[in-house]
Protein backbone atom coordinates (compact mmCIF):
# COMPACT_ATOMS: atom_id res chain seq x y z
CA UNK A 1 0.00 0.00 0.00
CA UNK A 2 2.75 2.04 0.80
CA UNK A 3 4.27 1.67 -2.81
CA UNK A 4 1.52 2.60 -4.26
CA UNK A 5 0.82 6.02 -2.45
CA UNK A 6 4.58 6.68 -3.31
CA UNK A 7 4.57 5.51 -6.67
CA UNK A 8 0.84 6.73 -7.99
CA UNK A 9 -0.61 9.39 -5.48
CA UNK A 10 2.34 11.41 -4.12
CA UNK A 11 3.26 12.72 -7.61
CA UNK A 12 0.16 13.91 -8.09
CA UNK A 13 -0.51 15.91 -4.77
CA UNK A 14 2.52 17.95 -5.69
CA UNK A 15 0.71 18.83 -9.08
CA UNK A 16 -2.58 19.60 -7.74
CA UNK A 17 -0.70 21.84 -4.68
CA UNK A 18 0.91 23.79 -7.19
CA UNK A 19 -2.24 23.92 -9.38
CA UNK A 20 -4.31 25.33 -6.50
CA UNK A 21 -0.98 27.44 -5.77
CA UNK A 22 -0.96 29.07 -9.71
CA UNK A 23 -4.96 29.40 -9.67
CA UNK A 24 -5.18 31.09 -6.25
CA UNK A 25 -1.96 33.78 -7.25
CA UNK A 26 -4.05 34.27 -11.08
CA UNK A 27 -7.16 35.12 -8.81
CA UNK A 28 -5.64 37.58 -6.69
CA UNK A 29 -3.72 39.45 -9.42
CA UNK A 30 -5.99 39.08 -11.64
CA UNK A 31 -8.89 40.39 -9.30
CA UNK A 32 -6.74 43.44 -9.11
CA UNK A 33 -7.15 43.91 -12.76
CA UNK A 34 -10.29 43.09 -13.13
CA UNK A 35 -10.85 46.28 -10.28
CA UNK A 36 -8.95 48.08 -12.07
CA UNK A 37 -10.80 47.46 -15.56
CA UNK A 38 -14.34 48.00 -13.49
CA UNK A 39 -12.96 51.37 -11.94
CA UNK A 40 -12.04 52.47 -15.42
CA UNK A 41 -15.25 51.58 -16.92
CA UNK A 42 -17.13 53.04 -13.77
CA UNK A 43 -15.24 56.18 -14.33
CA UNK A 44 -16.14 56.37 -18.14
CA UNK A 45 -20.18 56.19 -17.13
CA UNK A 46 -19.47 58.80 -14.58
CA UNK A 47 -18.36 61.58 -17.47
CA UNK A 48 -21.26 60.03 -19.51
CA UNK A 49 -23.54 60.79 -17.06
CA UNK A 50 -22.31 64.29 -16.30
CA UNK A 51 -22.42 64.92 -19.92
CA UNK A 52 -26.18 63.55 -20.17
CA UNK A 53 -26.74 64.97 -17.30
CA UNK A 54 -25.62 68.55 -18.63
CA UNK A 55 -28.11 67.97 -21.91
CA UNK A 56 -30.76 67.26 -20.00
CA UNK A 57 -30.15 70.60 -17.81
CA UNK A 58 -30.02 72.32 -21.37
CA UNK A 59 -33.12 71.27 -22.29
CA UNK A 60 -35.26 71.96 -19.42
CA UNK A 61 -33.49 75.56 -19.34
CA UNK A 62 -34.59 75.82 -22.72
CA UNK A 63 -38.16 75.02 -22.19
CA UNK A 64 -38.47 77.40 -19.46
CA UNK A 65 -36.87 80.36 -21.45
CA UNK A 66 -39.61 79.07 -24.09
CA UNK A 67 -42.68 78.88 -21.20
CA UNK A 68 -41.45 82.67 -19.84
CA UNK A 69 -41.76 84.43 -22.91
CA UNK A 70 -44.98 82.20 -24.06
CA UNK A 71 -46.27 83.66 -20.10
CA UNK A 72 -44.99 87.53 -20.88
CA UNK A 73 -47.32 87.38 -24.18
CA UNK A 74 -50.05 85.75 -22.95
CA UNK A 75 -49.74 88.69 -20.23
CA UNK A 76 -49.41 91.39 -22.51
CA UNK A 77 -52.07 89.88 -24.86
CA UNK A 78 -54.87 89.55 -21.31
CA UNK A 79 -53.38 93.35 -20.95
CA UNK A 80 -55.05 94.06 -24.33
CA UNK A 81 -57.89 92.65 -24.35
CA UNK A 82 -59.10 93.96 -20.89
CA UNK A 83 -58.48 97.41 -22.16
CA UNK A 84 -60.57 96.65 -25.30
CA UNK A 85 -63.28 95.15 -22.79
CA UNK A 86 -63.06 98.16 -20.72
CA UNK A 87 -63.20 100.41 -23.82
CA UNK A 88 -66.12 98.86 -24.99
CA UNK A 89 -67.81 98.86 -21.48
CA UNK A 90 -67.66 102.91 -21.78
CA UNK A 91 -69.26 103.16 -25.39
CA UNK A 92 -71.87 100.58 -24.44
CA UNK A 93 -72.73 102.69 -21.36
CA UNK A 94 -72.06 105.99 -23.54
CA UNK A 95 -75.05 104.41 -26.05
CA UNK A 96 -77.35 103.89 -23.06
CA UNK A 97 -77.15 107.24 -21.96
CA UNK A 98 -78.18 108.78 -25.34
CA UNK A 99 -80.37 105.57 -25.68
CA UNK A 100 -82.08 107.22 -22.38
CA UNK A 101 -82.42 111.11 -23.29
CA UNK A 102 -83.83 110.06 -26.79
CA UNK A 103 -86.38 108.31 -25.22
CA UNK A 104 -87.06 110.63 -22.45
CA UNK A 105 -87.55 113.61 -25.07
CA UNK A 106 -90.15 111.81 -27.08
Amino acid sequence: MKDIFLEYILPHIAEFASLLLSGFAGFIFGRKKQNAEVESIEAGNHEKEIENAGKVLKYYREMIEDLGNKLKTAISELDEAKALIKELEDKVELLTDELKKIQTTQ
